[in-house]
């Protein structure tokens, strides 16, 4: 059997970043945020996972109704990240 990644279904169906001076971003198709420090902000997109490193990061907007975010502060990188397989399926491999 090969190996699928399981990606999760959204309500959206496209995504976009706009970044600002590494200082802002401004994204659209956010349909989660899993998880958020000052230095990493962990998000579901309607393309996958996404992780922001940095410093001084904040969420300054999140609409879950339509999926737009704003985030503030010293930007690094922006990721995206396979999304994990079910935990049976890690489990029993």
């Amino acid at each position: 059997m090969k190996d699928e990644k399981v990606i999760p279904q959204t309500k959206f169906t496209s995504h976009s970043v706009n970044m600002t001076d590494r200082k802002k971003a401004v994204m659209t198709g956010v349909a989660k945020v899993d998880g958020a420090t000052d230095t990493e902000i962990e998000l579901t997109t309607a393309l996958g996972r996404l992780l922001v490193t940095g410093t001084g990061l904040k969420i300054a907007k999140y609409d879950d109704t339509d999926g737009n975010l704003t985030l503030l502060g010293n930007i690094d990188s922006i990721k995206y990240a396979a999304a994990k397989a079910p935990l049976l399926k890690r489990i029993f491999k």
